[in-house]
């Protein structure tokens, strides 16, 4: 008999506390699910201020204050009972939802695998009532001093459920997703205080804004809020209101892209596309906006009893949602108002100090006779080393880069093709300044110099992290970094972890503001300030996925981001002996195929594969 099997066993039923840890572990994945719930229960009690106090990552205790209505002592009772409800009483009710809960369950979860002490009064009553509950067992029940208003403090969430316990990331990720929750929350309901605090520490106090333009300026900077466009349309039964970033101003994934469905914050993979489709031709498949949205839709047109979490829902007429999404957003990029106050192009290129490097800069002739100025490498004091150790690039769109998939390289590796590059050979020319020509004893041989390029600098980054012996290089200009305030807890519990492993020194400002001081020689580059800030919250969406990622995870994702910024462009025509160069340093990686993406590098053809083009054999 196999390990998963087991021998026939007879019907039973289940324990209620079975049943209960069961249907919890539905509802209740994480601590932020808790902060989660709670919020949506004090948003349905009117609250004006929400305070949640995190300690660790909330698995030790996540408590969330508010100042609703509150409860009396019976209704208190009844509350942490499942399926007991104030906001719906019979099956019409479950297809016109006009609130965030409505089933009943989540603080009979929240109560079933936690400790937990409850405290509430409403207007009605006199005095105020703490319930003491502990794996869904009532301890205590007592009169306790209040002002209008619940609370409930979560103690040792999963205590009686070690096996999800243990699938728990660090401390450090759970508050983080924490930290994303109360954001979104925020976003959706500016009108309300929201206030968190960590291990004492005040992480956010965001006070209840007029508009969400005030509120996106507290999470993330006034520029940002500045810049954004208007999305305003409405058609019987379905407005459509917020704000959208201009296509100047992008990230590299989805992660600031919000979408809330009558107030609830959804994910929806129709009204994604639908986002995608409006930006199509403005913006390359691996360029992001940053995205506000709020449909109002009549609940009988929505079912949000789709999903354990409430994250998903079910549109009655998907394709009319979709064709309004795409209107709106269309319609806010083509106004007159969509040339962006914050202009990427208008931001200084911050130079590295490059005293060992190369410059390469434009000859005198070159300016005023060459649409395609050709540049040329100089030595920077008569101690440049060549073209593969210069950072100093010309001012181009930055190169498209993806979401590492380590998988991808790996099987890259396997599968390689079996020739190996000539060990001799000879430069033959360079074809539209991207594709070195390069002639070998066996044939011809194609390749593409970015990506070329890129594969040394990577292993060079990697070997040198192996080693231990990352060389680093101070900024002659410190550039200042603003993050999301979600993102910058989580930069800023690691950033011993990036300046002693990976050779990134990072100093916290407060809020949102880090000074980006120090950065690894080998993968120095001539960047914007929005290029560090993007390869930094690459290395973010690793500690945020990974409990605890090793090195070659963390130094994978930045080599492979930065080597592919730092690499020698296209349409970069090149000196025959820095070609040379380029050509003698890829045979000397380990794998000279493919770039970290994954990307192919070189094309060979035999001699032989030519004749037979040519009709000559």
């Amino acid at each position: 008999m196999l390990l998963w099997q087991r021998a026939p066993m007879k019907v039973k039923v289940l324990d209620a506390h079975v049943v209960n840890k069961i249907a919890a572990g539905e509802v209740i994945e994480r601590p932020a699910s808790v902060a989660k719930e709670l919020i949506e229960n004090a948003l349905d009690a009117g609250a004006t201020k929400i305070e949640l106090f995190v300690e660790g990552g909330g698995e030790r205790r996540l408590c969330v204050a508010d100042d609703g209505e509150g409860m009396t002592q019976e209704d208190l009772l009844l509350a942490i009972q499942r399926h007991t409800t104030s906001k719906i009483s019979s099956e019409e009710d479950l297809f016109n939802i006009r609130t965030l809960g409505f089933r009943g369950e989540a603080l009979a979860s929240i109560v079933e695998v936690s400790k937990t002490v409850i405290t509430s009064k409403s207007n009605d009553s006199a005095e105020g009532v703490q319930v003491e509950i502990e794996g869904g067992r009532v301890l205590s029940v007592k009169a306790a001093g209040r002002a209008r208003g619940t609370t409930v403090d979560v103690h040792e969430l999963f205590f009686n459920v070690p096996a999800r316990r243990k699938f728990l990331k660090s401390q450090k990720t759970e508050f983080f997703h924490i930290v994303r929750v109360v954001k979104r929350f925020a976003l959706a309901y500016p009108n309300v205080h929201f206030r968190l605090e960590h291990d004492k520490r005040t992480v956010l106090d965001l006070p209840p804004t007029s508009d969400l333009r005030q509120t996106i300026a507290q999470l993330y900077t006034a520029e940002l809020a500045r810049a954004l466009l208007d999305v305003h349309t409405v058609i019987p039964g379905i407005t459509v209101r917020g704000l959208v970033s201009p296509a100047q101003i992008t990230r590299s994934d989805r992660t600031e892209q919000f979408l809330f469905v009558n107030g609830r914050f959804v994910r929806d993979t129709q009204i994604n596309y639908a986002i995608s489709q409006a930006y199509e031709s403005a913006l390359k498949g691996d360029q992001y906006p940053y995205i506000f949205l709020f449909i109002e839709i009549d609940p009988r047109a929505v079912d949000v009893n789709v999903h354990p979490q409430k994250a998903e829902v079910r549109f009655a007429e998907p394709i009319k949602v979709q064709a309004v999404v795409k209107q709106a957003i269309t319609k806010a990029l083509t106004s007159a108002h969509a040339v962006p106050r914050l202009e990427r192009a208008l931001t200084p290129r911050l130079r590295l100090n490059a005293a060992r490097g190369v410059h390469l800069r434009p000859p005198e002739r070159a300016k005023a006779n060459s649409p395609d100025e050709v540049w040329h490498a100089q030595r920077a004091q008569g101690r440049g080393e060549g073209l593969l150790d210069s950072r100093t690039r010309e001012v181009v769109p930055s190169p498209s880069t993806r979401q590492l998939d380590l998988r991808s390289e790996l099987e890259a590796l396997r599968q390689a093709p079996s020739v190996e590059l000539a060990p001799s050979f000879r430069i033959l020319g360079q074809l539209h300044g991207t594709y070195i020509l390069v002639q070998t004893e066996s044939g011809l041989e194609i390749v593409d110099q970015h990506v070329a390029h890129e594969r040394i600098l990577y292993e060079k980054f990697l070997a040198q992290l192996r080693e231990r012996k990352v060389i680093r290089q101070r900024l002659l200009i410190p550039i200042t970094i603003e993050m999301p305030l979600d993102k910058a807890e989580l930069l800023a519990a690691h950033l011993e972890d990036l300046d002693k492993r990976l050779g990134i020194g990072i100093e916290h400002f407060g809020g949102g503001t880090f000074i980006l001081r120090d950065w690894p020689q080998v993968l120095t580059s001539d960047w914007s300030k929005s290029e560090f800030s993007a390869t930094i919250e690459r290395v973010l969406a690793v500690l945020e996925h990974e409990a605890e990622p090793s090195l070659e995870e963390l130094a994978k994702t930045l080599a492979a981001r930065v080597a592919c910024e730092a690499a020698v462009v296209k349409n970069k025509p090149l000196r025959p002996e820095e070609m040379t160069e380029l050509i003698k340093q890829l045979k000397q990686t380990q794998n000279p195929y493919s770039c970290p993406h994954g990307r192919p590098i070189v094309l060979a053809y035999s001699l032989e594969e030519l004749e037979k083009k040519f009709g000559r054999r």
